[in-house]
Protein backbone atom coordinates (compact mmCIF):
# COMPACT_ATOMS: atom_id res chain seq x y z
CA UNK A 1 0.00 0.00 0.00
CA UNK A 2 2.60 2.25 1.16
CA UNK A 3 4.83 1.37 -2.49
CA UNK A 4 1.05 2.46 -4.28
CA UNK A 5 1.08 5.75 -2.60
CA UNK A 6 4.65 6.44 -3.19
CA UNK A 7 3.61 5.68 -7.17
CA UNK A 8 1.09 7.91 -7.18
CA UNK A 9 2.80 10.98 -5.66
CA UNK A 10 5.33 10.21 -8.35
CA UNK A 11 3.05 10.87 -11.24
CA UNK A 12 1.63 13.68 -9.91
CA UNK A 13 4.72 15.46 -9.91
CA UNK A 14 5.35 14.24 -13.16
CA UNK A 15 2.21 15.35 -14.51
CA UNK A 16 2.43 18.95 -13.05
CA UNK A 17 5.42 19.39 -15.00
CA UNK A 18 4.59 18.88 -18.10
CA UNK A 19 3.96 21.32 -20.44
CA UNK A 20 1.45 21.91 -22.47
CA UNK A 21 0.86 22.99 -26.42
CA UNK A 22 -2.26 25.23 -26.77
CA UNK A 23 -3.54 26.70 -30.70
CA UNK A 24 -4.26 30.09 -31.55
CA UNK A 25 -6.65 31.49 -34.73
CA UNK A 26 -8.79 34.25 -35.44
CA UNK A 27 -11.18 32.29 -36.92
CA UNK A 28 -12.02 30.74 -32.95
CA UNK A 29 -11.21 26.90 -34.82
CA UNK A 30 -8.78 26.28 -32.13
CA UNK A 31 -8.17 26.65 -28.18
CA UNK A 32 -8.09 30.53 -27.90
CA UNK A 33 -8.90 32.93 -30.57
CA UNK A 34 -6.29 35.53 -28.60
CA UNK A 35 -3.01 35.30 -28.12
CA UNK A 36 -3.17 37.34 -24.94
CA UNK A 37 -5.95 34.87 -23.64
CA UNK A 38 -3.43 32.02 -24.31
CA UNK A 39 -0.64 33.77 -22.63
CA UNK A 40 -3.18 34.24 -19.64
CA UNK A 41 -3.80 31.09 -19.77
CA UNK A 42 -0.52 29.25 -19.87
CA UNK A 43 2.35 28.19 -17.45
CA UNK A 44 5.87 28.61 -17.63
CA UNK A 45 7.04 26.01 -20.27
CA UNK A 46 4.28 26.15 -22.17
CA UNK A 47 4.22 26.66 -26.28
CA UNK A 48 1.52 28.79 -27.85
CA UNK A 49 0.95 27.76 -31.56
CA UNK A 50 -0.73 30.75 -33.19
CA UNK A 51 -2.24 29.85 -36.82
CA UNK A 52 -2.22 32.55 -40.04
CA UNK A 53 -3.93 35.41 -39.42
CA UNK A 54 -4.28 39.22 -38.22
CA UNK A 55 -4.90 39.61 -34.36
CA UNK A 56 -5.74 42.93 -33.60
CA UNK A 57 -4.48 42.86 -29.97
CA UNK A 58 -1.58 43.70 -27.68
CA UNK A 59 0.30 41.18 -25.94
CA UNK A 60 2.09 41.30 -22.56
CA UNK A 61 4.11 38.02 -21.18
CA UNK A 62 3.20 37.90 -17.57
CA UNK A 63 6.98 36.93 -17.03
CA UNK A 64 6.27 33.56 -18.01
CA UNK A 65 8.63 31.18 -19.25
CA UNK A 66 6.47 30.37 -22.80
CA UNK A 67 7.31 30.58 -26.83
CA UNK A 68 4.74 32.35 -28.07
CA UNK A 69 4.89 31.29 -32.41
CA UNK A 70 3.30 32.02 -35.38
CA UNK A 71 3.19 29.80 -38.12
CA UNK A 72 4.68 32.04 -40.76
CA UNK A 73 6.28 35.38 -40.17
CA UNK A 74 4.54 36.77 -43.51
CA UNK A 75 1.14 35.60 -42.69
CA UNK A 76 0.73 35.47 -38.91
CA UNK A 77 0.42 38.89 -38.07
CA UNK A 78 0.21 40.81 -34.52
CA UNK A 79 -1.42 44.41 -35.19
CA UNK A 80 -1.16 46.93 -32.52
CA UNK A 81 -2.97 49.73 -34.30
CA UNK A 82 -5.93 49.07 -32.31
CA UNK A 83 -3.72 50.26 -28.89
CA UNK A 84 -2.08 53.02 -27.87
CA UNK A 85 1.01 50.60 -26.15
CA UNK A 86 3.93 48.48 -27.57
CA UNK A 87 2.68 45.34 -29.32
CA UNK A 88 4.76 42.94 -27.55
CA UNK A 89 5.82 43.98 -23.79
CA UNK A 90 8.63 42.10 -21.60
CA UNK A 91 8.72 43.79 -17.86
CA UNK A 92 8.18 40.95 -16.02
CA UNK A 93 11.41 39.46 -15.28
CA UNK A 94 11.41 37.31 -18.37
CA UNK A 95 14.67 35.43 -19.26
CA UNK A 96 15.96 33.87 -22.33
CA UNK A 97 13.29 31.07 -21.61
CA UNK A 98 10.47 33.61 -22.93
CA UNK A 99 10.50 33.34 -26.63
CA UNK A 100 9.15 35.64 -28.85
CA UNK A 101 8.97 33.35 -32.60
CA UNK A 102 8.14 33.51 -36.34
CA UNK A 103 5.51 36.92 -36.13
CA UNK A 104 5.16 39.95 -37.93
CA UNK A 105 4.87 42.42 -35.20
CA UNK A 106 3.19 45.95 -36.38
CA UNK A 107 1.83 49.59 -35.93
CA UNK A 108 2.97 49.73 -32.30
CA UNK A 109 2.95 52.91 -30.62
CA UNK A 110 5.60 51.92 -27.64
CA UNK A 111 5.22 52.45 -23.52
CA UNK A 112 5.92 55.17 -21.49
CA UNK A 113 9.13 55.07 -20.56
CA UNK A 114 11.81 58.33 -19.03
CA UNK A 115 14.83 59.07 -20.90
CA UNK A 116 17.50 60.49 -18.79
CA UNK A 117 17.82 63.56 -20.91
CA UNK A 118 14.57 63.83 -22.69
CA UNK A 119 11.90 62.65 -19.99
CA UNK A 120 9.02 60.49 -20.45
CA UNK A 121 8.39 59.20 -24.02
CA UNK A 122 7.29 56.65 -25.47
CA UNK A 123 9.25 54.25 -26.32
CA UNK A 124 9.64 50.23 -28.27
CA UNK A 125 6.60 50.51 -30.48
CA UNK A 126 7.27 47.14 -31.80
CA UNK A 127 8.68 45.34 -28.37
CA UNK A 128 9.67 46.80 -25.22
CA UNK A 129 12.08 45.51 -22.86
CA UNK A 130 12.63 46.88 -19.63
CA UNK A 131 14.51 44.34 -17.36
CA UNK A 132 14.04 41.52 -19.33
CA UNK A 133 16.30 39.51 -21.32
CA UNK A 134 13.76 37.65 -23.90
CA UNK A 135 14.18 35.48 -26.36
CA UNK A 136 12.75 37.49 -29.88
CA UNK A 137 13.63 35.45 -33.59
CA UNK A 138 12.53 34.87 -36.75
CA UNK A 139 10.07 37.47 -36.79
CA UNK A 140 9.36 41.00 -39.05
CA UNK A 141 8.92 43.97 -37.08
CA UNK A 142 7.70 46.66 -39.20
CA UNK A 143 5.84 50.28 -39.71
CA UNK A 144 5.98 50.79 -35.60
CA UNK A 145 6.30 54.50 -34.51
CA UNK A 146 7.94 55.67 -30.95
CA UNK A 147 10.21 58.17 -29.59
CA UNK A 148 12.72 55.71 -28.81
CA UNK A 149 13.09 51.96 -30.74
CA UNK A 150 10.11 52.30 -32.75
CA UNK A 151 11.28 48.88 -33.78
CA UNK A 152 12.48 47.34 -30.34
CA UNK A 153 13.50 48.92 -27.08
CA UNK A 154 15.59 47.74 -24.60
CA UNK A 155 16.96 49.24 -21.31
CA UNK A 156 18.01 46.84 -18.35
CA UNK A 157 18.25 43.89 -19.55
CA UNK A 158 20.18 40.97 -21.85
CA UNK A 159 18.08 39.56 -24.81
CA UNK A 160 18.55 37.61 -27.60
CA UNK A 161 17.65 39.28 -31.13
CA UNK A 162 18.17 37.20 -33.76
CA UNK A 163 17.10 36.33 -37.27
CA UNK A 164 14.93 38.95 -37.63
CA UNK A 165 13.67 41.56 -39.84
CA UNK A 166 13.51 44.97 -38.56
CA UNK A 167 11.96 47.48 -41.64
CA UNK A 168 10.28 50.83 -41.84
CA UNK A 169 9.73 51.77 -38.24
CA UNK A 170 9.77 55.51 -37.83
CA UNK A 171 11.52 57.09 -34.16
CA UNK A 172 10.70 60.93 -34.03
CA UNK A 173 13.96 60.73 -30.78
CA UNK A 174 16.42 57.87 -31.04
CA UNK A 175 16.79 54.38 -33.09
CA UNK A 176 14.37 54.25 -35.62
CA UNK A 177 15.25 49.86 -35.24
CA UNK A 178 16.46 49.46 -31.97
CA UNK A 179 17.05 51.61 -29.22
CA UNK A 180 19.37 50.00 -26.37
CA UNK A 181 19.71 52.45 -23.25
CA UNK A 182 20.60 51.79 -19.91
CA UNK A 183 23.03 48.47 -18.96
CA UNK A 184 22.04 46.54 -21.93
CA UNK A 185 24.09 43.51 -22.92
CA UNK A 186 21.92 41.99 -26.14
CA UNK A 187 23.30 40.04 -28.41
CA UNK A 188 21.76 41.44 -31.64
CA UNK A 189 22.53 38.40 -34.20
CA UNK A 190 21.87 37.47 -37.76
CA UNK A 191 19.30 40.93 -38.27
CA UNK A 192 18.71 43.13 -41.21
CA UNK A 193 17.65 46.76 -40.07
CA UNK A 194 16.95 48.46 -43.21
CA UNK A 195 14.89 51.21 -44.30
CA UNK A 196 14.16 52.92 -40.84
CA UNK A 197 13.86 56.64 -39.69
CA UNK A 198 15.13 58.29 -36.55
CA UNK A 199 16.33 61.80 -35.81
CA UNK A 200 19.65 60.04 -34.06
CA UNK A 201 20.51 56.36 -34.93
CA UNK A 202 18.38 55.83 -38.19
CA UNK A 203 19.33 52.23 -37.92
CA UNK A 204 20.03 51.68 -34.18
CA UNK A 205 21.13 53.84 -31.00
CA UNK A 206 23.42 52.60 -28.26
CA UNK A 207 23.03 54.74 -25.28
CA UNK A 208 24.14 54.63 -20.92
CA UNK A 209 26.70 51.76 -21.21
CA UNK A 210 24.71 49.73 -23.39
CA UNK A 211 27.32 47.10 -24.74
CA UNK A 212 25.86 44.58 -26.98
CA UNK A 213 27.13 42.20 -29.26
CA UNK A 214 26.07 42.73 -32.88
CA UNK A 215 27.00 40.12 -35.18
CA UNK A 216 26.20 38.90 -39.28
CA UNK A 217 23.78 41.87 -39.14
CA UNK A 218 22.56 44.67 -42.45
CA UNK A 219 22.22 47.93 -41.12
CA UNK A 220 21.07 49.26 -44.87
CA UNK A 221 19.17 52.38 -45.90
CA UNK A 222 18.66 53.85 -42.63
CA UNK A 223 17.97 57.64 -42.49
CA UNK A 224 19.09 60.08 -39.87
CA UNK A 225 17.62 63.60 -39.28
CA UNK A 226 21.42 64.44 -37.30
CA UNK A 227 23.78 61.61 -36.60
CA UNK A 228 24.35 58.04 -37.35
CA UNK A 229 22.62 56.86 -40.31
CA UNK A 230 22.96 53.29 -40.06
CA UNK A 231 24.07 53.45 -35.99
CA UNK A 232 24.65 55.83 -33.03
CA UNK A 233 26.92 54.73 -30.40
CA UNK A 234 27.12 57.20 -27.00
CA UNK A 235 27.21 57.93 -23.45
CA UNK A 236 30.04 55.39 -22.48
CA UNK A 237 28.65 52.51 -24.60
CA UNK A 238 31.18 50.00 -26.59
CA UNK A 239 29.50 47.62 -28.79
CA UNK A 240 31.29 44.84 -30.21
CA UNK A 241 29.96 44.75 -34.23
CA UNK A 242 31.73 41.59 -35.91
CA UNK A 243 31.05 40.91 -39.90
CA UNK A 244 28.21 43.53 -39.89
CA UNK A 245 27.40 45.60 -43.60
CA UNK A 246 26.28 49.59 -43.43
CA UNK A 247 25.14 50.28 -46.87
CA UNK A 248 23.35 53.07 -48.61
CA UNK A 249 22.75 55.16 -45.39
CA UNK A 250 22.15 58.58 -45.43
CA UNK A 251 22.52 61.54 -42.43
CA UNK A 252 19.69 64.49 -44.04
CA UNK A 253 18.79 67.55 -42.76
CA UNK A 254 21.32 69.00 -40.04
CA UNK A 255 24.20 70.68 -42.46
CA UNK A 256 26.23 69.70 -39.72
CA UNK A 257 25.71 66.14 -39.22
CA UNK A 258 27.98 63.41 -38.77
CA UNK A 259 28.21 59.57 -39.72
CA UNK A 260 26.83 58.65 -42.45
CA UNK A 261 27.31 54.77 -41.49
CA UNK A 262 27.79 54.88 -37.77
CA UNK A 263 28.62 58.00 -35.49
CA UNK A 264 30.33 57.55 -32.34
CA UNK A 265 29.92 60.56 -29.84
CA UNK A 266 31.71 60.22 -26.55
CA UNK A 267 31.03 63.40 -24.95
CA UNK A 268 27.87 65.88 -24.51
CA UNK A 269 25.64 66.01 -20.85
CA UNK A 270 25.15 62.46 -20.52
CA UNK A 271 28.73 61.48 -22.15
CA UNK A 272 31.97 59.07 -21.27
CA UNK A 273 34.27 58.05 -23.64
CA UNK A 274 33.42 54.95 -25.68
CA UNK A 275 35.26 51.99 -26.74
CA UNK A 276 33.19 50.08 -29.63
CA UNK A 277 35.21 47.47 -31.76
CA UNK A 278 34.07 46.94 -35.35
CA UNK A 279 35.24 44.04 -37.56
CA UNK A 280 35.39 42.58 -40.59
CA UNK A 281 32.33 45.11 -41.42
CA UNK A 282 31.81 47.40 -44.46
CA UNK A 283 30.87 50.41 -44.94
CA UNK A 284 29.82 51.23 -48.32
CA UNK A 285 27.57 54.05 -50.67
CA UNK A 286 26.97 55.89 -46.82
CA UNK A 287 26.40 59.93 -47.01
CA UNK A 288 26.60 62.54 -44.50
CA UNK A 289 26.17 66.30 -44.86
CA UNK A 290 29.11 66.88 -42.25
CA UNK A 291 32.11 64.73 -41.46
CA UNK A 292 32.52 60.65 -41.59
CA UNK A 293 30.84 59.78 -44.62
CA UNK A 294 31.05 55.88 -43.77
CA UNK A 295 31.89 56.37 -39.83
CA UNK A 296 32.58 59.49 -37.32
CA UNK A 297 34.81 59.04 -34.33
CA UNK A 298 33.75 62.53 -32.54
CA UNK A 299 34.70 63.26 -28.78
CA UNK A 300 36.45 61.26 -27.03
CA UNK A 301 35.27 58.30 -28.75
CA UNK A 302 38.22 55.63 -29.44
CA UNK A 303 36.62 52.80 -31.87
CA UNK A 304 38.81 49.52 -32.52
CA UNK A 305 38.41 49.29 -36.32
CA UNK A 306 39.66 46.00 -37.77
CA UNK A 307 39.67 43.96 -41.04
CA UNK A 308 37.16 46.51 -42.47
CA UNK A 309 36.17 48.20 -45.92
CA UNK A 310 35.14 51.75 -46.23
CA UNK A 311 33.66 51.94 -49.96
CA UNK A 312 32.22 54.89 -52.00
CA UNK A 313 30.97 57.15 -48.93
CA UNK A 314 30.28 60.93 -49.24
CA UNK A 315 30.92 63.48 -46.90
CA UNK A 316 29.93 66.97 -46.91
CA UNK A 317 32.13 67.94 -45.27
CA UNK A 318 35.45 66.03 -44.06
CA UNK A 319 36.02 62.48 -43.73
CA UNK A 320 34.94 61.12 -46.80
CA UNK A 321 35.36 57.50 -45.33
CA UNK A 322 36.57 57.97 -41.65
CA UNK A 323 36.33 61.10 -39.63
CA UNK A 324 38.16 61.61 -36.16
CA UNK A 325 37.24 64.84 -34.52
CA UNK A 326 37.89 66.33 -31.20
CA UNK A 327 37.59 70.06 -29.41
CA UNK A 328 39.98 72.38 -30.41
CA UNK A 329 41.59 72.17 -27.03
CA UNK A 330 42.33 68.69 -27.61
CA UNK A 331 40.55 67.49 -24.26
CA UNK A 332 38.61 65.09 -26.14
CA UNK A 333 40.56 63.25 -28.82
CA UNK A 334 39.19 60.87 -31.02
CA UNK A 335 42.12 58.27 -30.69
CA UNK A 336 40.76 55.18 -33.35
CA UNK A 337 43.11 52.61 -33.19
CA UNK A 338 42.58 51.17 -37.15
CA UNK A 339 44.28 48.14 -38.40
CA UNK A 340 44.31 46.39 -41.90
CA UNK A 341 41.49 48.84 -43.07
CA UNK A 342 40.82 49.63 -46.73
CA UNK A 343 39.50 53.00 -47.59
CA UNK A 344 39.09 53.99 -51.25
CA UNK A 345 36.68 55.71 -53.64
CA UNK A 346 35.06 57.84 -50.97
CA UNK A 347 34.93 61.66 -51.54
CA UNK A 348 35.08 64.75 -49.25
CA UNK A 349 33.66 67.85 -50.22
CA UNK A 350 36.29 69.58 -48.48
CA UNK A 351 39.16 67.77 -46.79
CA UNK A 352 39.89 64.24 -46.36
CA UNK A 353 38.69 61.94 -49.32
CA UNK A 354 39.68 58.74 -47.55
CA UNK A 355 40.48 60.21 -43.80
CA UNK A 356 40.35 63.34 -41.77
CA UNK A 357 41.90 63.99 -38.30
CA UNK A 358 41.04 67.17 -36.42
CA UNK A 359 42.79 67.93 -32.85
CA UNK A 360 43.10 63.50 -32.21
CA UNK A 361 45.85 60.86 -31.99
CA UNK A 362 44.60 57.86 -33.68
CA UNK A 363 46.85 55.19 -34.91
CA UNK A 364 46.95 53.84 -38.54
CA UNK A 365 48.88 50.53 -39.14
CA UNK A 366 48.60 48.46 -42.33
CA UNK A 367 45.69 50.94 -43.67
CA UNK A 368 45.09 51.35 -47.31
CA UNK A 369 44.24 54.35 -48.68
CA UNK A 370 43.59 54.86 -52.73
CA UNK A 371 41.10 56.25 -55.19
CA UNK A 372 39.78 58.51 -52.78
CA UNK A 373 39.38 62.57 -53.67
CA UNK A 374 38.48 65.50 -51.79
CA UNK A 375 37.63 69.25 -53.16
CA UNK A 376 40.09 70.91 -51.32
CA UNK A 377 43.15 69.14 -49.73
CA UNK A 378 44.18 65.85 -48.97
CA UNK A 379 42.46 63.56 -51.06
CA UNK A 380 44.01 60.68 -49.51
CA UNK A 381 44.19 61.35 -45.45
CA UNK A 382 43.96 65.01 -44.11
CA UNK A 383 45.68 65.58 -40.40
CA UNK A 384 44.47 69.45 -38.88
CA UNK A 385 46.54 69.71 -35.46
CA UNK A 386 47.26 66.49 -35.25
CA UNK A 387 51.09 65.67 -34.97
CA UNK A 388 51.14 62.44 -32.95
CA UNK A 389 48.53 60.56 -35.07
CA UNK A 390 50.11 57.58 -35.71
CA UNK A 391 50.95 55.75 -39.13
CA UNK A 392 53.02 52.31 -39.97
CA UNK A 393 53.40 49.95 -42.61
CA UNK A 394 50.35 51.88 -44.30
CA UNK A 395 49.97 52.17 -48.75
CA UNK A 396 48.23 55.66 -49.61
CA UNK A 397 48.51 56.18 -53.53
CA UNK A 398 46.13 57.60 -56.43
CA UNK A 399 44.04 60.24 -54.58
CA UNK A 400 42.78 63.04 -55.95
CA UNK A 401 43.76 66.91 -54.37
CA UNK A 402 46.85 65.24 -52.89
CA UNK A 403 47.81 62.21 -51.11
CA UNK A 404 48.44 63.26 -47.27
CA UNK A 405 48.53 66.64 -45.83
CA UNK A 406 49.48 68.05 -42.86
CA UNK A 407 51.46 66.87 -40.05
CA UNK A 408 51.52 62.86 -38.51
CA UNK A 409 53.47 60.70 -37.14
CA UNK A 410 55.19 58.06 -38.97
CA UNK A 411 56.52 55.00 -37.99
CA UNK A 412 58.16 53.71 -40.66
CA UNK A 413 57.43 51.42 -43.80
CA UNK A 414 54.79 53.68 -45.34
CA UNK A 415 54.30 53.98 -49.67
CA UNK A 416 52.82 57.43 -50.46
CA UNK A 417 52.76 57.52 -54.47
CA UNK A 418 50.50 59.65 -56.61
CA UNK A 419 49.33 56.48 -58.57
CA UNK A 420 49.45 52.86 -57.32
CA UNK A 421 51.25 50.34 -58.45
CA UNK A 422 50.07 48.55 -61.98
CA UNK A 423 50.12 44.58 -61.09
CA UNK A 424 47.29 42.79 -62.97
CA UNK A 425 45.04 41.01 -60.02
CA UNK A 426 46.67 43.25 -57.06
CA UNK A 427 42.77 44.43 -56.70
CA UNK A 428 43.84 45.92 -53.32
CA UNK A 429 46.99 47.20 -54.34
CA UNK A 430 49.29 45.78 -51.25
CA UNK A 431 51.48 44.46 -53.33
CA UNK A 432 50.35 40.71 -53.83
CA UNK A 433 47.29 38.83 -55.38
CA UNK A 434 45.55 36.55 -53.00
CA UNK A 435 42.19 36.11 -51.42
CA UNK A 436 41.64 39.35 -50.30
CA UNK A 437 41.66 40.14 -53.81
CA UNK A 438 39.23 37.68 -54.68
CA UNK A 439 37.17 39.16 -51.92
CA UNK A 440 37.41 42.19 -53.32
CA UNK A 441 35.96 41.11 -56.89
CA UNK A 442 33.23 39.35 -55.37
CA UNK A 443 32.06 42.43 -53.22
CA UNK A 444 31.69 44.66 -56.52
CA UNK A 445 30.16 41.81 -59.09
CA UNK A 446 28.31 43.24 -61.88
CA UNK A 447 28.77 46.29 -64.24
CA UNK A 448 31.16 48.97 -62.46
CA UNK A 449 32.19 52.28 -63.63
CA UNK A 450 35.30 54.11 -64.02
CA UNK A 451 37.98 53.77 -62.12
CA UNK A 452 37.05 49.84 -60.94
CA UNK A 453 40.61 48.11 -59.58
CA UNK A 454 38.17 45.02 -59.48
CA UNK A 455 37.41 45.10 -62.73
CA UNK A 456 40.78 43.61 -63.31
CA UNK A 457 40.07 43.29 -67.66
CA UNK A 458 38.73 46.88 -68.00
CA UNK A 459 35.54 45.57 -70.02
CA UNK A 460 33.03 47.40 -67.47
CA UNK A 461 31.69 44.84 -65.93
CA UNK A 462 33.28 42.62 -62.84
CA UNK A 463 32.51 38.91 -63.31
CA UNK A 464 34.59 35.36 -63.34
CA UNK A 465 37.18 36.70 -65.81
CA UNK A 466 38.36 38.79 -63.29
CA UNK A 467 38.56 36.00 -60.87
CA UNK A 468 40.71 34.06 -63.48
CA UNK A 469 43.13 36.93 -63.72
CA UNK A 470 43.76 37.29 -59.98
CA UNK A 471 44.43 33.28 -59.77
CA UNK A 472 46.40 33.26 -62.68
CA UNK A 473 48.17 36.51 -61.00
CA UNK A 474 48.42 34.65 -57.51
CA UNK A 475 51.59 35.90 -55.09
CA UNK A 476 53.83 38.77 -54.66
CA UNK A 477 53.72 41.19 -57.39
Amino acid sequence: MQWLLMMGVSVGITTNCLSDTWTVDDDGKADFSSIQDAIDFSSSGDLINVFEGVYYESLNFLGKAITVRGANATTTIVDGSNNTTAVVTFDSGETSQSVLSTLTIRRGQGNFWVDPTFGQQRCGGGIFCEQTSPTIQLCIIVDNAAWGGAGIFVTEGSPFIMFNQITHNEASGHGGGIFLSGHVNAIIDSCNVTNNVANWGGGMTCMEESDATILNCSFNENTTNNVGGGMFIRSSSSPIVLGCEFKDNLQTFNPLGSGGGVCIYGGGSTGGPCYPTFRLCVFERNTVNGDGGGMSAAYASHPKIEDCYFRYNTAGRSGGGLACVADDEHQYPSNADVLDVTLEFNQAAEEGGGIHVRNSDPIFVFVYVQFNSADNQGGGMNFFESPNAYMQTSFICGNTNGQISGTFSDGGGNSISDSCGNCDGDVNSDGVVNVSDILMVVGTWGPCGDPCPSDVNNDGVVNVSDILLVVGNWGPC
